[in-house]
């Protein structure tokens, strides 16, 4: 696609000079003597880069660049004045202008570069701009079908929070899509242009929870060797994820708990705090309540993240959603494996309807992903579920062992859910551990007891 680039000038010559200077670049030139009318060909005509004047009659350059950067913030605008003062350009890049050019344009090279430079820094917007979108696509709460009347309390739950920066806690068994529904709330919030940052705080141990959540200074300890900026730090004017809050030591919840108060962190080593912004979201599918009861999670704790709570149904509860869930992933998954499936038969969706979800939404997209790549016909068919799912399908027929001992029975379990497991995710003990939210190493000892040969 060729390049456009808008030159605005009241005076002629300006307008010839740069029409000239692009003669022999693959770039289209369009002349405008109004501000006014540029504007609004931008919408028509999407330019790669703008090149105005500060001083023009009807609107001056500086006002110009003002309802661009509202309008179009990933347009990049390069000024020209005629007056070369450091404070006419200081005002100008203030404002949003990628640089300034000085009438006359006695160095030619220097504005073949600067208009180059402008040209790669709105390639580099544009990217930013698709990199959002994709964003949005993923984690927008649009991406989240429901049809269900809890889903759809939930999700105006998340409009009417997004706006604020109280703390928010989602609960919800594994899988149910407590990570989704916090990207969401960042997504409708003011942060949505800053970082999110995910942490399973299940799998940070606990000698290395202090230093990777608040940082550390050079020499804090031996081999701490360079500065490191902790996750308070790295997520400063974002949103701060923490994943399976129950999961971390009840000493180290004292110093989160300080953190948040204070709204500072302290790295390792350092002498004084740092202010930090940040907004939190805490996830768990544990029931904090009982385990504040029981001593395992701070109780002062607990009230500070518990400002705003939402619970997330499991989907054996909501399985009016199921059909639409099916449809989304298969169409997901049409794209991704390049094919062309219609949706699930009528036997496909029975078993489905009469499945209980343990993994939730998770398992689901993981058999619809399995199903739509071995697919065949245009239909997902009971052909393509997995031999285990049958096997899994009613909980009160899972033990088949003629053994009533308390340990055969869950031995027997266990060997039939690691089945299933690694089933689903095409023996990769990886992919299984993740499923199951366990450690590799837990996983492997796990398959290597009940199934290994």
């Amino acid at each position: 696609m060729q390049t456009k680039i808008f030159v605005v000038d009241d005076e002629r010559y300006t307008l010839d000079f740069f029409e000239a200077l692009l003669i022999n670049e693959d770039v289209q030139v369009f002349k405008y003597r109004s501000p006014i009318e540029a504007f609004k060909a931008v919408e028509k005509n999407e330019p790669d880069l703008i090149i105005s004047d500060i001083v023009m009659p009807e609107m001056s350059g500086l006002e110009f660049l003002e309802e661009l950067n509202n309008k179009y913030p990933y347009i990049t605008v390069i000024l020209i004045t005629a007056y070369a003062s450091i404070e006419k350009a200081v005002q100008a890049i203030k404002k949003g202008a990628f640089d300034f050019l000085t009438k006359p344009f006695d160095d030619i090279e220097e504005v073949t570069i600067k208009i180059k430079k402008g040209l790669e820094n709105s390639r580099l917007k544009n990217r930013v701009k698709v990199l959002q979108e994709n964003v949005n696509e993923l984690y927008g709460i649009d991406n989240i079908v429901s049809k269900s009347k809890k889903m759809n309390d939930i999700l105006s739950m998340v409009k009417k929070v997004s706006g604020i920066s109280s703390n928010i806690l989602i609960s919800g068994e594994s899988g149910t899509g407590k990570e989704l529904i916090a990207r969401s709330i960042h997504q409708l919030s003011s942060r949505k242009d800053e970082r999110f940052l995910p942490i399973n705080c299940a799998a940070i141990p606990e000698n290395l929870q202090e230093s990777l959540f608040f940082g550390y200074e050079k020499g804090a300890f031996t081999g701490a060797d360079s500065l490191h900026r902790g996750y308070f730090e790295e997520a400063d004017g974002g949103t701060l994820f923490l994943d399976e809050i129950g999961e971390t030591d009840p000493n180290f919840q004292v110093k989160l708990l300080r953190v948040i108060q204070e709204k500072s962190v302290k790295r390792l080593g350092a002498s004084k705090s740092l202010d930090v912004d940040v907004r939190l979201i805490c996830a768990t599918n544990k029931n904090l309540e009982r385990e504040v009861e029981a001593g395992n999670f701070r109780q002062d704790l607990y009230y500070r993240i518990n400002v705003i709570k939402i619970e997330i149904p499991p989907l054996r509860e909501r399985a009016e959603d199921v059909p639409y869930l099916v449809d989304f992933f298969i169409k997901r998954y049409n794209r991704e494996f390049s094919k062309n499936l219609k949706g699930a038969d009528s036997g496909f969706m029975k078993h489905l309807y009469e499945y209980d979800w343990p993994g939730n939404v998770r398992e689901l997209e993981n058999i619809i992903e399995r199903s739509t790549a071995l697919a065949e016909k245009d239909y997902l068919s009971v052909d393509n579920l997995p031999e285990t799912f049958f096997s899994n399908s009613n909980s009160g027929e899972r033990f088949s062992g003629n053994s009533l001992k308390y340990k055969d029975a869950r031995e027997e379990f266990e060997k039939s859910y690691l089945k299933r497991l690694l089933e689903l995710s095409d023996n990769n003990i990886t992919r299984a551990s993740k499923l199951a939210e366990v450690d590799p190493a837990t996983m492997h000892r796990k398959v290597n007891k009940y199934l290994k040969e």
